[in-house]
């Protein structure tokens, strides 16, 4: 199977050894001098972003998600694990690791122990049941919006913050934490997605509850001590402000123009409560390593709640598109100006943390991804390796994640995450091929420009937050 994946390079092929840069143990590029740390951290080199490996390299990072899916098989496909691996996680990750030097790959994510020893990788954890993917109250997996102001939720955040850390804080290979994976902030949005928001579901907390009062608090300071104001907005009949806590704001109409903004900084005062207990503490109980945050999708980031995360993240984590409802930035084509935008906004630069671009086939005719797909293999293949090299053309992209090594069928959505290997470990010779031109091209063109130029010692793109920690 090794040939006929590596089959798939023909004229795809990484430059020849006479040629290539010489490389650390990390992949750093051992011509592009930074600060050795011991840890990875961000440096700009001619105005470019660039991770530095803990060598005191630069390095590009580019690699697949959800490398531990191999043993999570369906019904209908074959137990690779199993009959191809003998149950043996290391005799998995060596083939991986023959694949991705074939393919020009260097990164993986945590969820394979043989591979993180050896290759750099990033860790995520979803602190709060938030993610898109969350399954409905009641069901196992429930997603919840958790009262944040409440101090039992903040001591469990606090210790799963330090649990998280204790695992992964003196792997060397380790270059950023992730937080929530696709957490659903924006609150028109998810109200039609879920007929329900974080706001609401503290506007329903019992008159006692951290949440509920901290949300009446708001609600006074908000409208100036005005409760005449604040009775007409939201068609109450209060007779004291003591009376808000305990106030049945089920026929709120939220389309009227002070709820609605009104929810939106209350939104606000949310997301900086949460950063404000994970972020400091992920500092306390691991001082070295790089975080990026939660994993955004990149039509779910209101501008309140970037700002409340800037203060504690190094770089922005974001997946274009969405595999849900239409209604967020497509991601079969790379969104230019949307990542402009963000990166102006937030000062920070930008990891495109998980990405593909599918297509139906014969066996499997929907994606979880339908949003961003092409018609066919050659199609999808090519849409790939366009939106990787338009991406790093922005100097402040520092990494891209693929989502998905191997076919896996989702039984509860009816569709297909599409790898670029079948469920049965044959590649995708054209998605293959594309994606491995993608990281050629990506890794020789950064580093021609760095190379060619002396690195800036000074100061970072305007305001970006570099992280070197000795």
């Amino acid at each position: 199977m090794l040939a006929l994946a590596t089959a798939a390079l023909s004229g795809a092929a990484a430059e020849p050894a006479a040629h290539a840069p010489s490389l650390d143990a990390f992949g750093g590029w051992t011509n592009l001098k930074g600060r050795a740390t011991g840890w990875f951290h961000l440096e700009s080199f001619n105005g470019r972003t660039l991770l530095v490996t803990p060598a005191g390299h630069g390095f590009v990072a580019l690699g697949v998600n959800h490398l531990n899916a191999v043993k999570s098989h369906g019904p209908d496909e074959p137990d690779l694990f199993r009959t191809r691996y003998g149950g043996d996680w290391e005799k998995y990750a060596a083939e991986v690791l023959r694949y991705f030097d074939a393919w020009g790959l260097n990164t993986v994510d945590e969820g394979v122990e043989p591979l993180r020893r050896v290759r750099p990788y990033f860790a995520g954890r979803d602190f709060v049941a938030t993610a898109k993917y969350k399954r409905p109250p009641g069901e196992p997996g429930a997603w919840e919006f958790p009262d944040v102001f409440d101090p039992a939720v903040v001591a469990r955040l606090e210790r799963d913050v330090e649990a998280f850390c204790r695992e992964h804080r003196d792997n060397k290979n380790l270059i950023a934490y992730y937080w929530t994976d696709t957490p659903t902030w924006d609150v028109r949005k998810t109200r039609v997605f879920r007929q329900t928001d974080w706001v609401s579901e503290i506007r329903k907390l019992a008159a006692t509850a951290a949440g509920k009062q901290r949300y009446a608090r708001f609600l006074g300071e908000r409208h100036g001590g005005d409760l005449a104001r604040v009775n007409r907005a939201y068609g109450l009949s209060l007779q004291s402000f003591a009376d808000l806590p305990g106030a049945d704001f089920a026929g709120v109409d939220l389309n009227r123009y002070e709820v609605a903004r009104d929810d939106e900084v209350f939104l606000g005062l949310i997301a900086r409560e949460y950063y404000g207990i994970v972020g400091p503490a992920m500092r306390r109980h691991d001082p070295h390593h790089l975080v990026f945050g939660e994993k955004y999708l990149l039509g779910d980031i209101p501008s309140q709640v970037l700002a409340a995360a800037v203060p504690h993240v190094d770089a922005i984590a974001v997946q274009p598109g969405d595999g849900y409802i239409p209604i967020y930035t497509p991601g079969d084509i790379f969104p230019r100006d949307e990542f402009a935008e963000l990166h102006a906004l937030s000062g920070k630069p930008i990891m495109i943390c998980d990405h593909q671009i599918g297509f139906p086939s014969a066996r499997y005719p929907r994606s979880i991804w339908p949003y961003h797909l092409r018609a066919n293999e050659a199609e999808a293949a090519a849409a790939t390796e366009r939106f990787m090299r338009e991406a790093f053309a922005c100097a402040y992209i520092v990494g891209y994640m693929r989502c998905q090594y191997i076919d896996r069928f989702a039984d509860r959505r009816g569709a297909i995450k599409l790898g670029l290997l079948r469920d049965d470990s044959t590649p995708y010779v054209e998605l293959v091929a594309a994606t491995t031109r993608a990281s050629v091209a990506i890794r020789r063109d950064v580093f021609a420009r760095a190379e060619n130029r002396s690195r800036e010692t000074t100061s970072p793109p305007s305001g970006q937050t570099i992280r070197d920690r000795p």
